[in-house]
């Protein structure tokens, strides 16, 4: 069901008999959709909401991992092997892009250079793989080239922000830190100090960072702080 944001309903589609979950790429509403089981473990099927209607859009790759939406077409990674892995640390390499045309479906796969692991972000037109080792990759969202790479040596990396104003890429980590890179070249302009203390939950609870305006806003651990974003003395 689609809401107004006076909390009206708008409209409403028929369910499925499908596992179902919302994506919503650029605001335009999809559902990722695999019968029988969750869209992680089976094919998913990408369908386009709408007044009344979930029209079938596109077939992905069991394990396909949504990331956004590129000149109005939704993107996703390809990953190298669907294979379900336990090992503490593992990491599934991704070796391509694939992007649908909204209009008629079709999924263009964009080979990646070589395969790259970690959690993954769009932003702005680039996908950047951040490791739980602080390796940091940034891939072009429209060629699938691979634009920097990064060794931060900063474990535990939120995902990041980015800032066209100073053209720099944000990170925080769990302990407090942050660390702006080039959003170019992927060099480091600076970084922080850890918090002294930044709570019982750092060693659980995922660090975050995010721009209002152009000041920096993180999270880590229960402790909330800001920056400037001309750097640690700001």
């Amino acid at each position: 069901m689609a809401y107004g944001a006076s909390g009206g309903q708008l409209w409403q589609a028929p369910a499925l008999d499908e596992y179902c979950t919302p994506f919503a790429p650029g605001g335009v509403p999809y559902a990722l959709c695999s019968k029988g089981t969750e869209p992680d473990q089976a094919p998913v099927d990408l369908m386009r909401l709408g007044p009344g209607s979930l029209t079938e859009t596109a077939t992905l790759p069991e394990k396909a991992r949504a990331l956004g939406a590129v000149g109005g077409q939704p993107l996703f990674l390809a990953p190298q092997t669907a294979k379900d892995v336990y090992e503490s640390g593992y990491e599934r390499p991704y070796n391509a892009l694939l992007r649908v045309a909204s209009g008629t479906g079709q999924v263009s796969r964009i080979p990646l250079a070589h395969p790259l692991t970690g959690a993954a972000t769009l932003v702005d037109g680039v996908v950047y793989f951040v490791r739980s080792d602080g390796l940091v990759t940034a891939v072009s969202a429209d060629s699938g080239r691979q634009l920097w790479q990064k060794v931060t040596d900063v474990e535990s990396l939120s995902a990041p922000a980015v800032s066209t104003t100073y053209g720099r890429v944000y990170f925080a980590n769990r302990f407090g830190r942050l660390l702006a890179l080039d959003s170019r070249t992927g060099a480091e302009v600076w970084r922080t100090s850890a918090l002294d203390d930044p709570g019982d939950k750092a060693q659980g609870d995922p660090p975050t960072v995010l721009l209002v305006g152009d000041a920096i806003v993180a999270t880590a651990g229960d402790t909330a702080f800001s920056r400037s974003p001309d750097g640690p003395a700001g």
